[in-house]
């Protein structure tokens, strides 16, 4: 294992600081950056692989960190300044992680299978939130569509707290390989349903049936599902709510979905 220190500003700090910041230089290098005990945890017993650990030069590590800083192909070791300017938390994280992309391009096929495709995600923190519901909630597989936000952005993996390494993520990039993943799934199972969430649907969520294999569609944050997905659904439904409420945070409406699909699957 190669052992690299870096004691001030220079090209290969640079580097690691745009694979936090920087979008286009993860897809080049097909890196990106994780903070976080749990995220790195639940990377490793996920088999990701991993490129490379990070850790100041002046921190005693704990025995956790020493007994996974030999799962990397290579160790960055650097000044306690610099370390603290990359890490987010108020009291510097003992480890940093760079692992290597990985994407989920196969459709998950399970008995009775349930899907969320995420529409056009704005919000790097709510794309986190519902990937952690998702895993929690027995979905599937997640697909995020067209122009969204970066799903390798550490705000993401951050607010998924170590379930982003545990749900297989697949990004759409065209209406038609969205219509060639439902041609696949309604050939496998025969009474597949997609659902779409809109404030202007008459059914609430209480009144369908999710013990079916299910998709759900669920919208921006600012201008819900688009007109494409709203037409292809195959029903339309909204979250009861008290009057004069008219909608929730997107990752709140999302749990709220998954949790009663969950909930009608054990009641049967």
């Amino acid at each position: 294992m190669e052992k690299i220190f870096i004691g001030k500003e220079n090209a290969t700090y640079q580097q690691l600081l745009a694979l936090k910041e920087n979008r286009n230089k993860r897809c080049q290098l097909g890196l990106f950056f994780v903070e976080g005990v749990q995220n790195i945890k639940e990377a490793i017993k996920n088999f990701w692989e991993i490129d490379a650990f990070i850790y100041s030069n002046e921190s005693v590590l704990s025995s956790w960190a020493k007994s996974v800083i030999n799962k990397a192909n290579k160790n960055y070791n650097i000044d306690s300044k610099l370390m603290k300017k990359l890490s987010d938390k108020e009291e510097t994280s003992e480890l940093l992680k760079i692992i290597k992309i990985k994407k989920h391009d196969k459709i998950i096929k399970t008995q009775c299978p349930v899907y969320v495709l995420i529409d056009r995600p704005s919000n790097k923190g709510n794309l986190g939130t519902i990937i952690r519901s998702c895993d929690a909630l027995n979905v599937d597989q997640i697909f995020y569509f067209f122009h969204a936000v970066d799903i390798f952005d550490h705000n993401v993996i951050s607010a998924s707290m170590g379930s982003f390494f545990k749900m297989p993520i697949t990004f759409i990039d065209s209406n038609l390989k969205y219509e060639e993943i439902i041609k696949s799934l309604k050939q496998t199972y025969a009474n597949f349903k997609v659902f779409g969430t809109s404030l202007n649907a008459n059914k609430t969520i209480q009144d369908c049936d999710f013990t079916c294999p299910t998709m759900i569609l669920i919208g921006n944050e600012t201008s819900g599902l688009c007109n494409f997905y709203l037409n292809v659904a195959d029903e339309l439904v909204k979250i009861k709510m008290k009057e004069n409420v008219d909608s929730l945070n997107i990752a709140c409406a999302t749990t709220a979905c998954l949790y009663e699909v969950s909930r009608q699957r054990e009641n049967k």
